[in-house]
């Protein structure tokens, strides 16, 4: 898979999964679609499935993407590689695993942070705000996340964003650009 630019090392096989959780409203089924539509327009196969609660705003929420090189039999996620919480709720959902090589990647803005082998909190909110990009702060998590599981490229997810243009499009690349800088 690595010729695409997707890391080696995750679930079975040449299948990635992740699962991006948290509230409603905060664009998690957006990111969904991004990362499904830049793996595919990749040559990868993919599939992202979405759900969340009664309440369209401030109930749990998800997007889960499968991206493979071979095409996808089963299309939800059994053994997430990455998961990205944008709301402490979402973080506790999805508790460190022995043995495993999922990363979580929280927002420590509404979690408490933690030590765990396979997390990782930054402070996505707070870096949002400082930025003046409070609503782009998921496409910054999404940066971070991307970063540390590139399971499409990055540098692809920056073009894609690049299309939309004008104010928005730049909004959007800085905070995904700020967001990848956080990762290192």
């Amino acid at each position: 898979m690595p010729s695409r630019g997707v890391a080696d090392g995750a679930t079975r096989g040449d299948r990635r999964e992740i699962v991006l959780a948290g509230s409603g409203g905060q664009g998690l089924v957006f990111l969904g679609r991004l990362v499904g539509r830049v793996a595919a327009e990749s040559g990868l196969h993919v599939v992202q499935t979405q759900s969340y609660g009664v309440a369209s705003r401030g109930g749990f929420s998800k997007s889960e993407v499968v991206v493979a090189e071979s095409p996808i039999a089963y299309p939800m996620v059994l053994n997430p590689w990455g998961i990205l919480a944008l709301t402490g709720a979402a973080r506790a959902m999805y508790p460190p695993e022995a043995d495993s090589q999922r990363l979580l990647v929280y927002d420590t803005y509404d979690a408490t942070e933690g030590d765990a082998p396979g997390e990782r909190g930054f402070p996505f909110t707070v870096e949002a705000r400082k930025a003046g990009l409070e609503d782009s702060f998921n496409i910054l998590a999404l940066g971070t996340f991307l970063a540390l599981r590139p399971v499409v490229d990055p540098d692809r997810v920056l073009a894609t964003l690049a299309e939309a243009g004008g104010d928005l499009g730049r909004k959007n690349r800085r905070a995904f650009s700020l967001g990848i800088e956080l990762a290192q």
